[in-house]
């Protein structure tokens, strides 16, 4: 096959809606033409888009260090598109000090880069370096060289962080429209359902060995992680979720702000806390970094011990409002630890609960730093 005919069949491949067509086809063009970076460029995106960040991450490296050795005119102009994949993957591997470089790269190469701008102001923004993000924002807008959609986007963003900051409003803000909205959603879908005789927020039992109902523990769970059901048939068994994706909800007034992860300060904590604008309800973040090495055992502990008694109900009624799921805990950087857990209906006060419970843990195991939802854990 020709160049033109197997380049052609990749490119027109990228241009449908199969992802791994596209795949296939870039990897068979590469195969003939491993010389054709900016092929590698566009695979790199398709990996992003596919969700392998750590292969766009190793293609755009590897393309990257060849544009910089060879440094012809034609190739450093398709390097920044390239750095700027390795910058997006960097970050969907959270890995913000990573993206941060290579924004800056891109940087020198190019000062006011919009594209480059765009990213830095945004990852800084989701890294509780507000002030700083808003700057380099500020300049995109101000160079007025970028698309005008995303000038004007951007223009509404800053205005809409300092219209934020501006009413003095709490982060936790975020997480009673967070929480408001799911909770809406699911009993709109609970209470259609009931009708048919579908139960709610079941819990997954089995019978022990004694003929006893028992949580059922996941395989490489933790063994308080007993799990709940959004919904259950039970003349079936058949189980039913409510929202396959976390569920972002923008707090009224200021829906500009939910569009991405912006960090705010959690004022008067006792250790530095972060609430993020983005707190879906039904996949909420928890991360905790200490000052010295992470206690894995005590944090654990603490945080069973808070799953447990939501779990219970202890944040919600009766017979409504308890969590529902959580992860194993994964590591953040060298000292810290991160949850996910599906709140299902508990309440908010579920998060002042948890807040309470560390800083009694604070008090022997100072903590650096806790995040609650997305974004990229601040560093000091």
């Amino acid at each position: 096959m020709a160049e033109t005919e197997v380049i052609k069949k990749a490119l027109l491949a990228v241009q449908g809606d199969d992802l791994d067509a596209a795949r296939d086809a870039l990897f068979a063009a590469l195969t003939d033409h491993p010389d054709r970076l900016d092929l590698v460029h566009t695979l790199a995106i398709i990996e992003l888009q596919s969700g392998r960040p750590d292969h766009a991450l190793d293609l755009a490296e590897k393309a990257a260090a060849v544009l910089s050795e060879r440094r012809e005119p034609d190739d450093l102009k398709l390097l920044p598109a390239i750095l700027l994949a390795a910058g997006a993957a960097c970050e969907e591997l959270d890995r913000p000090i990573a993206a941060e470089k290579v924004y800056n790269q891109i940087l020198e190469l190019e000062p006011g880069h919009p594209l480059a701008s765009q990213g830095m102001g945004h990852l800084l923004l989701a890294w509780g370096r507000s002030e700083e993000g808003i700057e380099i924002l500020q300049s995109v807008v101000d160079q007025g060289t970028d698309d005008p959609r995303f000038i004007e986007a951007t223009t509404k963003l800053i205005a809409g962080i300092k219209n934020f900051n501006g009413e003095d409003l709490h982060p936790r803000n975020f997480i009673d429209a967070h929480q408001g909205g799911y909770c809406e959603f699911f009993n709109h879908h609970a209470d259609r359902t009931a009708a048919d005789g579908w139960i709610a927020e079941a819990a997954r039992m089995h019978r022990d060995e004694q003929g006893n109902l028992v949580p059922s523990i996941g395989e490489g769970a933790r063994p308080y992680a007993a799990a709940r059901v959004d919904l259950v048939d039970p003349t079936t068994g058949k189980a039913g979720l409510v929202g396959d994706e976390p569920m972002i909800v923008a707090l009224a007034g200021h829906e500009i702000v939910a569009q991405a992860p912006i960090l705010f300060e959690w004022p008067n904590s006792d250790f530095p806390t972060w609430g993020s604008s983005q707190v879906p309800w039904n996949l909420l973040n928890i991360s905790i970094v200490f000052e010295g090495n992470l206690p894995e055992e005590q944090v654990d502990s603490t945080i069973g011990d808070w799953y447990t008694a939501g779990f219970d109900g202890a944040f919600g009624s009766p017979d409504r409002g308890r969590f529902h799921s959580i992860t194993p805990p994964m590591p953040v950087g060298e000292n810290g630890v991160r949850y996910d857990l599906d709140c299902g209906r508990a309440e908010t006060s579920a998060v002042d609960d948890l807040l309470k419970r560390l800083s009694v843990l604070h008090s022997s195991h100072p903590i650096a730093v806790v995040m609650i939802g997305r974004g990229f854990v601040p560093t000091s």
